[in-house]
């Protein structure tokens, strides 16, 4: 059997869609964490889903957390970890579940597609893990490399769309859980990662799961944007890309927060800036980056 975890954050009308999709058989319980919303949200969700078990934070934490706290509330073998803009169906669920049985898979992901139109959204095929030159180029706006599948085979991958993952919850538990240092962005690729230490991640490109895509992004200002996802490229290079690729890591993203520090007026941006420049430097430095 498996959990169903969605986080969400002022997105009401957008988690009472998923949740109501959730109608598979395979599920032992849906587990909604609602992660400071002041839209309504909880209320919502125990009106119009009374069986579903909502954990509300009181204040906004990171997705990471979320996810935790969610996996913290069931006892299924398995974990379904969702966002709150992928509409899930039986089907698709099944798909995922099926291919979890293969000897050695700890971790299935589904082909996320447009509600709309039903094509396979290229951003979220699974990626090759980043190295170091991977991280640096993306500052300057360079996509990292996609893995594109050939027809409905399951495949072996490094990182899949962490927006719809199966796991095993043993084998997660085993890895440590979701790394709450990661605010959002990079937390899936550093749990991916961590779970090809223990066995096969598995993309099944026949588990289709319409996806909204971007819902969670869109909330945030370009200065959260910024500070998260500069912060997550820092926190997998500390963990994942050894000395020399922190050589390489840390000395880029430095730069480019003084450049932006020299060229960004408002507040709230050099704020950030300054703060992505003080962490970057303490990789530099071999410093261990702080907790927040």
């Amino acid at each position: 059997m498996i959990d169903a975890v969605v986080a969400t954050r002022d997105s009401r009308d957008l988690v009472l869609e998923c949740v109501e999709r959730l109608s598979s058989p395979l599920l032992e319980r849906v587990i909604v964490v609602d992660n400071g919303s002041v839209d309504g949200t909880t209320d919502a969700l125990r009106t119009a889903s009374p069986g579903v078990d909502v954990v509300r934070l009181e204040r906004p934490e990171g997705l990471s957390f979320a996810y935790n706290r969610g996996a913290d509330s069931g006892h299924a073998e398995s974990i379904l970890f969702l966002n709150d803009d992928v509409l899930a169906s039986h089907e698709g669920i099944a798909a995922l579940a099926a291919a979890l049985e293969r000897p050695g898979a700890v971790a299935t992901a589904g082909r996320l597609v447009d509600p709309t139109d039903g094509r396979t959204q290229d951003v979220y095929l699974p990626h090759a893990f980043p190295g170091p030159l991977a991280l640096a180029s993306a500052l300057v706006g360079r996509p990292r490399r996609r893995v594109e599948p050939v027809g409905d085979e399951i495949v072996k991958v490094d990182q899949p769309p962490g927006a719809c993952l199966l796991v095993r919850r043993d084998a997660f538990e085993a890895v440590g859980r979701w790394d709450e240092a990661f605010q959002f962005w990079f937390e899936d690729v550093d749990l991916a990662r961590r779970l090809h230490a223990v066995g096969d991640v598995l993309y099944v490109p026949k588990a289709v799961f319409p996806h909204v895509g971007a819902a969670s992004a869109r909330r945030l200002s370009r200065a959260e944007v910024v500070a998260r996802s500069y912060r997550g490229a820092l926190l997998y290079a500390e963990r994942h890309l050894g000395l020399g690729g922190r050589a390489i890591t840390a000395p880029a993203y430095a730069l480019a927060a003084a450049g932006r520090l020299l060229t960004t007026r408002d507040r709230e941006g050099r704020r950030v800036y300054s703060g992505v420049l003080r962490d970057a430097l303490r990789l530099v430095a071999g410093r261990p980056l702080p907790r927040r």
